[in-house]
């Protein structure tokens, strides 16, 4: 993948006209080829990010350039039809009153005929469409019609395509299929990608580059697995995944849980610290085995719940008083191992999923 920008922002601020601050300073580079997600609630300014991106809001403050050239800082507005990007809506917006084939020629009527009807016909071809040229939009499945929108914003072969929750109308099953094969198209393709969700999951299937938003502004950007695995605040923790949490006071480098001393490497003396382990950190020893060489350490806990849920089993356990606090942890194991209620168990602790963070973090 080549590394040279397509997409940049920078230091982008926007308020809306009741006078609500949507971004506050965000910046962020979309390199060509890549896929770049905008992660987080809703209200948190990812879909406006998008839509200034687009030109279909005017921006605030900042600039935004593509493929070199601004488009957009204080002074310079072009606008959307201008700047030469394809955006997929996240209700498709066809056009209903004409055909399948000439929504997808719309956007390069400017091409001669023969050339504008082949390449309507190959880009029909990439999203298994070609059948459906003469239908109109209202005789489409919602995934046909995603489909079809993703072809017409490809079609003019823009620098780069910009996606706002396009998978959300659609139901699980169909969701999987579509978004399989809307990622397949774009690396193949190698287009240059901005596209926005609120769910994580999505986010870690189809995403070079995560950027996770929150009030605004940016929490972390990188690759899937940093953001999974080196999360640098509780916010970004947790918005992949639930966490078991325990509160505790730094004392010599360490902070006090039920499975023994955590490291709290450069946190001061007397720091009120929140250590956040997620559920597939605590590994349910039914085997009577020592624990993993590189466990924190264990502590003993008795099942209330567990519950078959797909390849793992999710367990609720009670692990008894720490630190005045009655805790309840929650624990996700692979196999199809069933942990008998009322029974106790050894637990023990992975380090690699287990995170410790200051308590004055908003997170």
């Amino acid at each position: 993948m080549s590394r040279d920008p397509v997409l940049t922002l920078e230091h982008v601020s926007h308020t809306f006209e009741d006078g609500t601050k949507v971004l506050s300073d965000i910046g962020f580079t979309v390199t060509r080829g890549e896929i770049f997600c905008l992660l987080g609630p809703s209200g948190c300014g990812k879909t406006t990010t998008l839509r200034l991106a687009a030109g279909l809001e005017p921006l605030g403050r900042g600039r935004i350039t593509i493929d070199g050239v601004v488009v957009a800082d204080e002074t310079t507005d072009i606008a959307p039809e201008r700047r030469g990007v394809g955006f997929v809506f996240q209700d498709q917006a066809l056009f209903p009153h004409l055909t399948v084939r000439d929504n997808v020629a719309f956007g390069i009527e400017h091409l001669p005929r023969a050339k504008r009807e082949a390449r309507v016909r190959d880009m029909l071809a990439q999203v298994s469409m070609v059948g459906y040229a003469d239908a109109f939009p209202h005789r489409l499945s919602g995934g046909q019609q995603q489909r079809i929108a993703l072809a017409r914003a490809l079609a003019p072969d823009p620098p780069v395509i910009l996606l706002d929750e396009p998978f959300s109308g659609l139901d699980a099953r169909l969701r999987s299929t579509v978004r399989e094969e809307t990622l397949t198209i774009l690396k193949q393709r190698g287009t240059t990608t901005l596209i926005v969700t609120h769910d994580p999951e999505e986010a870690m299937y189809v995403a070079d580059t995560i950027a996770v938003m929150r009030d605004g502004g940016i929490e972390q950007v990188g690759p899937p697995g940093d953001l999974y695995c080196r999360p640098v605040t509780p916010f970004v923790t947790l918005f992949f995944s639930s966490a078991n949490r325990v509160r505790g006071i730094v004392e010599n480098g360490h902070v006090a849980t039920p499975f023994g001393p955590i490291a709290a490497d450069g946190f001061a003396q007397g720091t009120p610290v929140i250590v956040l382990m997620r559920p597939e950190a605590l590994l349910i020893d039914h085997q009577g085995g020592p624990p993993p060489a590189n466990s924190l350490g264990t502590a003993e806990g008795t099942v209330v719940t567990a519950r078959m849920l797909r390849r793992s089993v999710f367990t609720h356990m009670d692990f008894g008083e720490f630190n005045g606090e009655r805790l309840h942890f929650h624990a996700r194991n692979a196999g199809h191992f069933m942990p008998q209620e009322g029974r106790s168990y050894r637990v023990s602790l992975d380090p690699e999923q287990t995170f410790v963070f200051p308590i004055r973090d908003k997170g």
